[in-house]
């Protein structure tokens, strides 16, 4: 009886298990429905196409300054704020003339799902630094600092990113062993200055010490960094309509004439025209000058500069006025303001008869002139004496028949439209015996 009732149980067994698998098989048969594991994710927007301005004027500055172009480069910096921090670091980095290659890296610093952009252009086969960082408020980028080396003076920088999201800048002299830091939280859509501390360099007590920082430095080796590919290459403006093909002869008589390789002010140097007889094959006219192509193939130089030489009327002749040429001024040429001017407090500016950037004089004074980019209706430049580390004024340069527009905190125009002026002080006001007129 005891096996009888043990064959019955496993026979029930048996049919409940053949039952049980056709129920089983339907169920693996169906369609699979889309689970959160299956359903592939969209790429998170973590902001980083606002940053794309700032990478574009990235990438023409690692373009000028590896081609030693430092037209271009002004041309680039003319875009941005005069004064600007990003402005000067820039400008420190041409006039120090090493080497340099820019590469960027986003990273959400502060793991708020927006990312920040870190730009550097120090770094070495096992270390890599930070020389600009920036970050969004709403949808604009702004910049919190810049690290780097000043050409003159001694002034260094420097950024240093924590894995928390604090960073902090410092700022130090060659010979002054005392170092001034802050300490930068990033939030979303802004930057908290969290404190200051200043330490002895070389001292016992560190940055994280003085600023009470309990994180690590970021490993900025670990991020994905990229080199700009080409995209600062500045191209033609010129239209292949707009080219006419003869050749002929001009005379350059400048020495600080660039050959581009492209016909447009913008394109990349490469490198100046000797005084001479040189050859023209043909002809374009872009960015308000007409270029002509030399025969030897280096490049495209602008023929208002120069004289042709089978006597018919000079380009330059019939593009220069008698008065204040801006286009030269740009070009670091101050011939067509050479001479004596004076304002109404008495003091005397002096161009020299060279001609050149170095030969400015501010009550007997040698001046320096740079960064000069057109403005508005006029040119403005940097304005300061090459013996003190700091300090400087804006220099402005406006031909006859034009006023100056009215900037925030200043007045109209109270000059004598009718003459060529100069102007030089600090950006806020002016007044009439401000304003440089030629006496020579």
């Amino acid at each position: 009886m005891k096996k009888v009732i043990i064959s019955l149980l496993a026979g029930a067994s048996v049919l409940s298990l053949v039952a049980c698998a056709p129920k089983r098989y339907e169920r693996q048969s169906k369609p699979k429905t889309a689970t959160s594991s299956t359903v592939k994710k969209e790429k998170k927007d973590t902001g980083q196409k606002y940053y794309q301005a700032v990478l574009e004027r990235y990438a023409k500055y690692d373009t000028a300054l590896k081609n030693g172009d430092k037209t271009g480069l002004s041309e680039e910096l003319g875009k941005i704020p005069a004064g600007s921090e990003e402005n000067i670091y820039l400008d420190a980095l041409e006039r120090l003339g090493t080497p340099v290659t820019f590469q960027y890296a986003f990273a959400d610093l502060n793991q708020d799902g927006v990312d920040e952009l870190l730009v550097s252009n120090q770094y070495t086969e096992n270390k890599q630094y930070v020389s600009a960082i920036y970050y969004l408020k709403g949808q604009e980028p702004e910049l919190l600092h810049t690290a780097y080396t000043a050409a003159v003076g001694g002034y260094r920088s420097s950024l240093d990113v924590f894995d928390n999201g604090q960073i902090v800048y410092a700022t130090w002299q060659s010979l002054n062993p005392e170092q001034e830091l802050t300490l930068y939280s990033l939030r979303k859509g802004g930057a908290k200055e969290e404190k200051k501390a200043t330490i002895q360099m070389g001292g016992n007590q560190t940055t994280e010490q003085a600023l009470g920082i309990s994180a690590k430095k970021l490993d900025l080796a670990k991020l994905d960094w990229k080199n700009f590919d080409g995209k600062g290459k500045s191209k033609s403006t010129a239209k292949a309509e707009d080219k006419k093909t003869g050749f002929f002869q001009v005379q350059v008589s400048v020495s600080d004439l660039r050959i581009r390789k492209e016909p447009s002010t913008s394109a990349s140097s490469a490198g100046m025209i000797a005084k001479g007889t040189h050859t023209i094959t043909e002809t374009v006219e872009a960015d308000g000058h007409t270029w002509g192509k030399l025969e030897s193939g280096q490049g495209w130089i602008a023929l208002d500069f120069t004289t042709r030489v089978d006597g018919s009327k000079s380009t330059a002749s019939s593009k220069k006025s008698s008065g204040m040429n801006l286009q030269e001024i740009q070009n670091g040429n101050f011939s067509s303001i050479a001479g004596t001017w004076k304002n109404g407090k008495g003091w005397t500016l002096v161009f020299g008869g060279g001609g050149s950037a170095d030969q400015v004089s501010l009550n007997g004074e040698n001046m320096l002139v740079n960064r000069i980019k057109p403005t508005d209706n006029h040119l403005s430049g940097g304005f300061s004496n090459p013996k003190y580390q700091v300090g400087g004024a804006i220099i402005r340069f406006i031909p006859a028949g034009t006023s100056l527009p009215v900037y925030v905190e200043q007045i109209a125009d109270p000059s004598d439209i009718g003459k060529d002026r100069i102007w030089t002080g600090q950006s806020a006001g002016w007044e009439v015996s401000d304003f440089f007129y030629r006496v020579d």
